[in-house]
């Protein structure tokens, strides 16, 4: 019997239902690059692009562990069982175009800050 999992008095399938662990651990991962280079002086004019770049980095980051899952997955999907194995060629899919678009998306914040980074080690120099 597939595993079920109890949301607000509904039955949800386990497969579909939210995984707060992973939200909460890709929220931390974003709030941590906010953290790190606000502590490091990095101005309000930035705040903008840090808020692109922290959000692109950890989505980033959680997608490639939810990527590794899904590769798990397929290569442990029964030999017999090709509906299994389309339904996990999708999931991977599925990662791969939110990675696709979070790389799309995290150039130009993560270009400017770089920016910023070098020209304030110049100075430091």
């Amino acid at each position: 019997m597939e595993r079920m999992a109890e949301d607000s008095g509904d039955r949800v399938d386990h497969e579909t239902a939210p995984d707060l662990e992973r939200a909460r651990a890709v929220s931390q991962v974003a709030h941590g690059v906010v953290v790190k280079l606000k502590e490091m002086g990095l101005p309000h004019s930035l705040d903008a692009d840090l808020a692109g770049l922290s959000t692109d980095l950890g989505d980033l980051w959680g997608a490639h562990r939810a990527l590794a899952e899904r590769m798990d997955a397929l290569l442990s999907a029964s030999h017999d069982d090709w509906g299994c194995v389309g339904d996990q060629l999708v999931d991977i899919r599925t990662s791969i175009d939110h990675i696709a678009w979070h790389l799309k998306s995290v150039r130009r914040p993560l270009t400017r800050i770089t920016q910023f980074a070098y020209k304030l080690s110049q100075g430091s120099a």
